[in-house]
């Protein structure tokens, strides 16, 4: 099977539809990847052909009762990764899939997704799918 081409699809969306599906379907997404030995909340991007694939960790930050600034997904990612050492949580596509409870965190987290949006889909950058296929 040798001459076979990569196909690559582009699906437009709006800012809002995009919102929306973002808050309904984090897992499509968001993934987990290791970054320095720590667990990071992930989404990849690539240009308008389909390449230059990147990814970005993002956080939230939040005060913790000593007024220091912590991530909000910090401790999730932590366990997420713990409970990944049977076969499910093997790394997929260079990532791990969400757990529920980060799912849950995104999913009521609109300004977190407001943020990623205008900050991470700038100049040319377009939002790819993460894919879990075993899953």
């Amino acid at each position: 099977m040798g001459g076979e081409s990569l196909i690559k699809i582009g699906i437009e969306s709006t800012s809002e539809k995009l919102r929306q599906d973002l808050l309904l379907h984090p897992a499509r997404y968001f993934f987990i990847q290791m970054v320095d030995d720590r667990p990071a909340l992930c989404v990849r991007t690539c240009n308008s052909k389909g390449e230059d694939w990147r990814s970005h960790a993002l956080d939230g930050l939040t005060y913790d009762g000593e007024g220091n600034l912590v991530s909000v997904f910090a401790e999730d990612l932590r366990r997420a990764i713990q409970e990944s050492g049977d076969a499910q949580g093997e790394a997929l596509e260079g990532g791990f899939c969400l757990s529920s409870a980060i799912e849950y965190s995104i999913s009521q987290m609109p300004d977190f997704v407001d943020w990623m949006i205008s900050s991470v889909l700038k100049e040319g950058r377009h939002l790819l799918l993460f894919c879990s296929w075993g899953t």
